[in-house]
This record gives structure tokens, sequence and C-alpha cells, in this order.
């Protein structure tokens, strides 16, 4: 019971570290509310089989026949329930206080990295997504590089997240850092003069977690 609690703490902590720290393109929010579940239905498992090789063999066979029908999209995410994994197995195998110095030791590192990596390039990360039309006659290569060339004047790091080109039609996804807001002033005055009709959207990466 005690060690359902601790996890239940842990798991909690987890999510509120997710939520913030993570920059997973996702709903943070709902997916860190599954991490208390499993925490503790691992935790339960771990507690049961740990004592019997024919229970723990017999885990083995049901475990091969349940299927995830979500797939994890975001590498972040799946590591995240990996740490919530490894401490509840650390719980169920009785080894409380390994479990909780880990938990905080890990956490704390994450959170130190962040800021780190955050202070190093001073930006505001943004999402952009730009629509327009072209001519059939022209390439996908053609389509990314003039948006790369377009982007690459205004930008510090540009990532291209998604690029979906079918019938003329572009539709490109790009994670973006800019210092000011002149500058993304700038980006869109520069995509608008340079390619006709072209459609905009601009979110900010701590809105994505509302999604």
């Amino acid at each position: 019971m005690l060690n359902l609690v601790i996890g239940y703490i842990l798991a909690s902590l987890i999510g509120i570290h997710f939520r913030k720290y993570s920059t997973a393109f996702g709903n943070r929010k709902d997916f860190s509310r599954l991490f208390p579940i499993l925490m503790l239905s691992v935790i339960l498992i771990i507690t049961v089989v740990k004592a019997s090789l024919a229970l723990a063999l017999g885990l083995v066979g049901a475990l091969s026949i349940v299927r995830f029908r979500t797939p994890i999209k975001e590498p972040e995410e799946l590591t995240y329930l990996f740490l919530n994994i490894g401490l509840a197995i650390a719980l169920g195998a009785g080894q409380t206080f390994a479990a909780i110095t880990a938990c905080a030791v890990i956490l704390i590192l994450i959170a130190v990295s962040k800021k780190r990596m955050a202070r190093s390039f001073q930006e505001n990360g943004l999402f952009l997504s730009i629509r327009y039309t072209v001519d059939q006659e022209t390439s996908r290569e053609h389509v990314l590089s003039e948006l790369k060339n377009t982007l690459s004047q205004h930008v510090l790091r540009m990532d291209l997240s998604r690029l979906d080109f079918s019938n003329a039609k572009v539709d490109a996804l790009f994670f973006i850092n800019v210092h000011t807001a002149e500058e993304l002033d700038a980006i869109i005055a520069n995509l608008n003069s340079k390619f006709s009709q072209v459609q905009i959207s601009i979110l900010e990466q701590n809105d994505i977690s509302g999604l």
C-alpha cells in the first residue's frame, strides 16, 4: 500500500514535469493523466509475479497478445513512459528508496538541461504552418528549397515537421525560433510577397498542450 501511494505521487510529479518541460507535439495534459494508471498497474504486476516464476512466464504469454492501437509518435513521450515503468518496477520489487532517489535525480537533471538549452538559444519556439498553391510542374525539392531559403533569412533555427505536396497544393509545418516579434512580421511579409494566396498559421509551442 505504501509503494502504491508513493508510486501515485511520483507519477503525478512526472506528469507535472512532462507538462512543463516537454516539447512533444500533442496534448501533453491528457497524455500525462495516464502516468498514474501506468505506474500503479506495473507496481501491481511486479508485486504479484516477483515471487513466482510460473506467474512471470504466464505474464509474458499474456502480454504477447496485447496490442496498443494508438501509436506513440513522439520519442519524448516514449521516454517518459519508460521512466514511469522503470520506477514502477523498482517500487514493485521493494526498492522504494532507489525509486524515489532516481525519480528526483532524473527530473532535476532533465529540468536543468532544458533550462540550460533554452538559455543558450535565447529564442522563442513557434510552429509555422504554410499553405499555398504552385504550378503542376514544380518539383517537391524545389518547393522545399524555396521555403527554406525564404525562412532562413529571419530565423535562428528551422526544423521541418511536415511537408505535404499533392495536386499542386503545398502544406508545410515548420518549427522555427526567432528573437523578436519584428522578425516574425518580416517572415509573414516575405511569405505574402513571394507566394500568392498563401495561408499562414502561427502557434506558440507552449499552446500545443491545449490542443
